[in-house]
């Protein structure tokens, strides 16, 4: 369990009332990780839904059958920044996450049990309204810059 106010500091965490926040820090724990650290694995289910507190977290698109070359850890398509959320497929079925996170520097994360947090949709329409619209948002600007990426590269 986690302090409300360190969600209620975020503006992410901006429009959820007071027992709301209570409710969702009850299922949510602090981590902190290295440089290098792999937070989770495309293609793993996604049993945790992350936002970052500080640090940098890559995603990476995994590429079968490039052992020992540049690509082996696969194409980067994204950077998460301090008070964005990642691992969204946590609230997306089928619940697979569909890309490789990895930290640079080090990072510090809060980590929302993701089973528990569906529960509380059920319960709580407004709720998960307010995390399907964040996860919908975070969705669409990682396209939009995967796309900006892609165009690069063809350029």
């Amino acid at each position: 369990m986690i302090s409300p106010e360190l969600l209620r500091y975020y503006p992410y965490f901006s429009r959820l009332d007071e027992a709301q926040l209570i409710k969702v820090a009850i299922i949510s724990d602090e981590e902190s990780f290295e440089n290098g650290a792999v937070i989770f694995q495309e293609g793993d289910i996604a049993n945790a839904l992350y936002f970052l507190l500080d640090g940098q977290v890559d995603l990476y698109y995994t590429l079968a059958g490039k052992k020992n070359s540049p690509l082996e850890k696969g194409i980067p398509v994204g950077e998460i920044n301090p008070g964005e959320p990642f691992g969204i497929s946590a609230l997306i079925e089928p619940y697979m996450l569909t890309a490789t996170s990895s930290v640079y520097g080090s990072a510090r994360v809060i980590k929302i049990d993701a089973s528990e947090l569906r529960t509380m949709f059920d319960e709580d329409r407004r709720l998960a309204y307010f995390f399907i619209h964040q996860a919908a948002k975070a969705a669409i600007e990682r396209l939009h810059a995967t796309r900006i990426q892609l165009a690069a590269a063809w350029a």
